[in-house]
């Protein structure tokens, strides 16, 4: 991999962030207008909170030192051991999940950068970052490496603790992840149920001292077993109750108190583990309430895990760019470098504006989410009823729209993500396709993208109901479409016809009476909606880059964009118009 500072050296992320980004509402949503926790420091001078800013400018000041220290380290030390990491693989014996050393010094080296807690909450002595900051590390982590950006994004569950959990919990669980001691993993799929959480057969008793003993199954659980001497706390979808929804609840439950069986031989992503994990009367303490497992608490982790699979698809998809750009420059062929051919050209092109158009996306429904997630939380700190949560304008508005970005971005950037690393294999050539070029491995560690934390379809299924919800009458989605549009004073031709390619698709969609054959057209619906968003976003960015010099190159990425956008919604519609 090429050894540099992937925050500086990236053009594009930087115009991001000093351009695009709107930090100052992105800021004082996360902190609160009156700066919540900056106040928190100076009555209390708890040391947890000494880095909360106390502006906007110190906030952005804050946010672009680390993204500067986490582009260093990302790109001059994780990434020069990824292939190390790939090829010396994991092993597993006598119950033990055995890691490369190199894997163990990485991860005792970025947890003494103090960068690693970035979305647990100062409360738990993380760096409470918003979701926008999330996404950029999201970007610079799996550009480096994907196995390890598992590894921390992982840990950095322990949001849902901090959020949801008692204060002994808090110090227990999130304080201990924040500082390192442990990591964290997701335990939700088990051998006969993937995707299907309503049939969860992994039951907990509850005991007479209060907490609860487990027994059942899980399967594909990401560091399950945590990584050498640091073991991980499993956030373990349990049924407490009868069947269905209403009766799963989620608990912790440490991994020395698991057996685990065995840990798949993969594809890719070779460095992290992916475990089979039994529960034999294993202790676990209840988090939050009984009953609300897969409704809340479920929901709450996956999403952020989307969010962070979603900036993934860049992340990677840089990598492969920044990779096959120093290969075409190099590799000469009939006289010239191979860059210099325009079919090679173009790939090359194509998957720098791809990587821009998954930026977007995935900034703008972090950006969404930022809008209200903050002042959710501090609205259930304060003790607020459920229900008065709920009819919060805030959290309504906010909320309701990044149920349906969640997903369009997750399937976009993993799909499109994975595109690229083809596009790179192709450039490369041959040699692209031998284990001598770190594309082979962007390529195949690319494609469980598409399948972890839902599949590609199942959110298809998620979003395509709540976009045509969203776009009748005064549809929350609608409004919001409109607003986006409202902001490009000039919207291009190609923008224009993808709107009423959009609007026609939606009409024809809903007139299909043969619910199995809407089902089997229902991702090209999803293609023309993530392609119009991503072509609103991108020729909205062009109004902010009027005065920049990149402001060329950007508009012509965006016209390239606009009209592979079109021509490929034109191919769906007809599907859908055409559906059998």
């Amino acid at each position: 991999m090429i050894a540099n500072n992937y925050f500086t050296d990236d053009e594009d992320l930087k115009l991001f962030f000093e351009h695009l980004i709107d930090w100052a509402s992105i800021v004082k949503s996360t902190e609160g207008e009156e700066f919540f926790e900056h106040e928190l420091y100076k009555k209390t001078n708890n040391p947890r909170y000494e880095m909360a800013p106390s502006s906007v400018e110190e906030a952005v000041e804050l946010y672009r030192s680390s993204l500067e220290s986490l582009g260093e380290f990302f790109g001059k030390d994780v990434s020069q051991l990824s292939s190390i990491m790939d090829k010396k693989h994991l092993r597993y014996e006598n119950g033990k999940v055995i890691f490369p050393d190199e894997t163990t010094s990485i991860y005792e080296k970025f947890r003494d950068t103090g960068l690693m807690p970035f979305s647990i909450s100062r409360e738990a002595g993380g760096l409470g970052l918003p979701g926008t900051m999330s996404a950029f590390y999201g970007m610079i982590m799996a550009r480096a490496d994907v196995s390890f950006c598992m590894t921390v994004a992982l840990l950095n569950l322990a949001q849902i603790v901090s959020r949801y959990g008692t204060e002994e919990q808090i110090e227990n669980f999130a304080a201990k992840a924040a500082t390192g001691e442990t990591l964290f993993a997701m335990s939700l799929t088990e051998p006969d149920f993937g995707s299907d959480l309503n049939n969860v057969r992994t039951t907990a008793v509850k005991m007479e001292d209060g907490h609860y003993r487990l027994n059942g199954t899980k399967r594909f659980i990401s560091q399950g077993c945590g990584l050498g001497p640091y073991p991980s706390s499993l956030l373990t979808l349990a049924r407490t109750g009868n069947g269905g929804a209403r009766g799963l609840s989620v608990f912790l439950v440490k991994s020395e108190d698991v057996t685990v069986a065995g840990i798949e031989t993969k594809m890719g992503i070779h460095a992290s583990p992916t475990c089979e994990i039994v529960y034999e009367n294993s202790y676990g303490e209840l988090l939050g309430q009984e009953g609300l497992g897969l409704t809340r608490y479920t929901t709450g982790m996956t999403n952020f895990m989307r969010l962070g699979s979603a900036a993934c698809g860049p992340g990677s998809a840089a990598g492969a760019y920044f990779e096959s750009k120093k290969y075409a420059e190099e590799r000469q062929q009939f006289g010239k470098s191979i860059g210099e051919i325009p079919a090679v050209a173009e790939m090359l092109h194509k998957i720098q504006r791809e990587v821009n158009a998954m930026r977007l996306l995935t900034f703008e429904t972090a950006r969404v989410v930022d809008m209200y997630q903050h002042h959710q939380i501090r609205l259930e700190k304060a003790h607020k009823e459920d229900r008065e949560i709920r009819k919060d304008e805030r959290v309504k508005k906010w909320g309701n729209l990044a149920t349906v970005l969640t997903p369009i971005s997750k399937y976009y950037c993993s799909e499109e993500g994975h595109k690229c690393a083809g596009l790179a294999i192709q450039i490369h050539g041959g040699a692209g396709y031998t284990e001598d070029y770190d594309v082979a491995r962007i390529f195949r560690d690319s494609r469980i993208n598409t399948i972890y934390e839902g599949t590609s379809q199942i959110h298809v299924r998620i979003a395509v109901g709540a976009i045509v919800a969203g776009m009748s009458g005064e549809g929350n989605f609608k409004k919001y479409l409109e607003s986006i549009k409202s902001e490009i004073e000039s919207p291009s031709k190609f923008l224009n016809e993808q709107s009423q390619i959009f609007e026609d698709a939606i009409a024809k969609f809903k007139s299909i009476e043969d619910d199995q054959a809407k089902e089997r057209v229902a991702e090209n619906l999803m293609i023309i909606t993530s392609r119009y968003l991503c072509s609103m976003l991108y020729e909205k960015a062009l109004i902010k880059l009027k005065q920049n010099n990149q402001f060329d190159r950007w508009s012509k990425d965006c016209r390239a964009y606009l009209i592979d956008s079109t021509a490929i919604s034109k191919a769906c519609i007809y599907r859908i118009e055409n559906a059998v």
